[in-house]
C-alpha cells in the first residue's frame, strides 16, 4: 500500500541538511538511507564522477545497495557502459530510467544483472557542477513494484532538494591527491613547463644542467601518478600546483 506522506517531512529536510554536514561515510549513508526510506524508498546511491587528467574517471559511491553489486559495479568500472550514468552525463533533467534514449540504452545486460539486486526500475537526478565533474542521486526499487512511480511523482520537490543537498555534504575522501605536496623547486620546474618551455630552455632557466631537468621529470611524473610528463603537468594545473 502507498503510505501517506507528511508534511513532517519538510522539517525533515532542514534536519537532514543539519547533521549530515562533516560525517562519515557510513553516517552519510544512514542518514540518507533514513530520510528516503519515509518517502517509502528503500534504495538509493549518490555517485560523483571527476574526470582525471589520465582520461579516466574518479568515481565516489555511497549507497544502501547491496554490498557485492557496488563491488561489482566499481571494481568492473560498468559506469562507462551504464545507459543512467550515460544519460546522467548529458542532461540536467531529471528521469525514470525507462525514459532513457534508446540510441543510449545499448548495454540492457546492466539492468537485468542489478535485477538479481533488487534494483531494477529507477529515478535520477543529475546534478552538473562547473567543469566536467558531476553527482547524481539515483533512486531504485524492484521490477514489481507498482508504488514506486507514484511515490517518487508526489515528492519530486523533496527528492530534487536532497539530492542537492546529498551533493553539497558528500564526503571528503582522502587521497594521494590530498596528500600531495611539491617542493618550490618542483613547482618552478611544472610551471615552466605550463608555459611551453623546452628541457633546455627551463635548465638555462633554473641554472641546472638538462640531465636535472629530465630527472625532475621523471620524479614528477611517478610523485603525480602520471604516465608521462605532460600528464603530470596537467594534473599540477588541475591541483592549482602551478
Amino acid at each position: 500500500m502507498l503510505k501517506p506522506i507528511s508534511s513532517h517531512l519538510f522539517n525533515l529536510i532542514q534536519e537532514v541538511e543539519n547533521n549530515i554536514s562533516g560525517v562519515s561515510e557510513e553516517e552519510y549513508t544512514e542518514i540518507l538511507g533514513w530520510i528516503f526510506s519515509k518517502l517509502g524508498i528503500n534504495k538509493f546511491a549518490y555517485v560523483h564522477l571527476e574526470p582525471t587528467p589520465s582520461n579516466s574517471s574518479k568515481i565516489s559511491i555511497y549507497s544502501n545497495y547491496p554490498a557485492e553489486w557496488v563491488d561489482t559495479y566499481r571494481k568492473n568500472s560498468l559506469y562507462k557502459s551504464d545507459p543512467v550514468m550515460a544519460n546522467t552525463a548529458i542532461t540536467a533533467t531529471p528521469f525514470f530510467w525507462n525514459e532513457i534514449p534508446a540510441e543510449l540504452d545499448n548495454n540492457p545486460e546492466i539492468f537485468d544483472q542489478s535485477a538479481n539486486y533488487g534494483i531494477k526500475q529507477g529515478y535520477t537526478v543529475p546534478i552538473h557542477e562547473p567543469g566536467r565533474a558531476f553527482g547524481s542521486l539515483h533512486l531504485s526499487s524492484e521490477e514489481n513494484d507498482p508504488d514506486f512511480p507514484i511515490i517518487v511523482r508526489s515528492n519530486l520537490f523533496i527528492i530534487k532538494t536532497l539530492s542537492v543537498i546529498a551533493n553539497q555534504y558528500r564526503p571528503v575522501e582522502i587521497t594521494t591527491e590530498n596528500n600531495l605536496k611539491l617542493s618550490p623547486r618542483e613547482i618552478e620546474f611544472l610551471r615552466w613547463l605550463a608555459l611551453g618551455k623546452n628541457y633546455k630552455e627551463i635548465g638555462l632557466i633554473m641554472n641546472i644542467t638538462e640531465r636535472t631537468v629530465k630527472f625532475h621529470a621523471k620524479q614528477m611524473t611517478e610523485k603525480m601518478d602520471c604516465t608521462n610528463v605532460k600528464q603530470a603537468m596537467i594534473k599540477a594545473v588541475q591541483l592549482n600546483f602551478v
